[in-house]
């Protein structure tokens, strides 16, 4: 069961690198059609959603964000964190080229806000 889903987590991350390869690669007039800051659902959708799953229920219960306890804080400043620099030996990685500042910022919130029993931030 272990292995397996080791299997399952490498296989999600060779798609990610692929993905961001591929993605880091796109000519300089499809980078001016990304989405904008205040799209942040659709941010997520694109780059986010294949692995942690819509609404955060990724079918991988360590890469959802609703269901468990989180692992790297629970404070958007902790998530800011993960999103830009990545988690080494997960596949988690880093978005700090991807992504302004604001953009991870957004992210931030909105993945904490899938998780309902955190308290709001003030």
């Amino acid at each position: 069961m272990y292995f397996r889903r080791i299997a399952v987590i490498s296989a999600v991350a060779l798609v990610s690198a692929i993905i961001v390869t591929s993605a880091s690669s796109t000519s300089a007039s499809a980078l001016s059609t990304r989405p904008q800051s205040s799209d942040t659902a659709n941010l997520y959708r694109i780059n986010c959603q294949m692995c942690h799953g819509p609404l955060g229920k990724a079918l991988i219960p360590e890469m959802a964000f609703v269901g468990r306890k989180w692992k790297h804080g629970t404070k958007s400043a902790d998530m800011v964190k993960v999103i830009t620099e990545g988690v080494k030996g997960t596949p988690m990685l880093p978005f700090k080229s991807k992504f302004t500042a604001a953009e991870i910022k957004a992210l931030a919130r909105y993945v904490r806000a899938f998780d309902k029993t955190l308290p709001p931030e003030k």
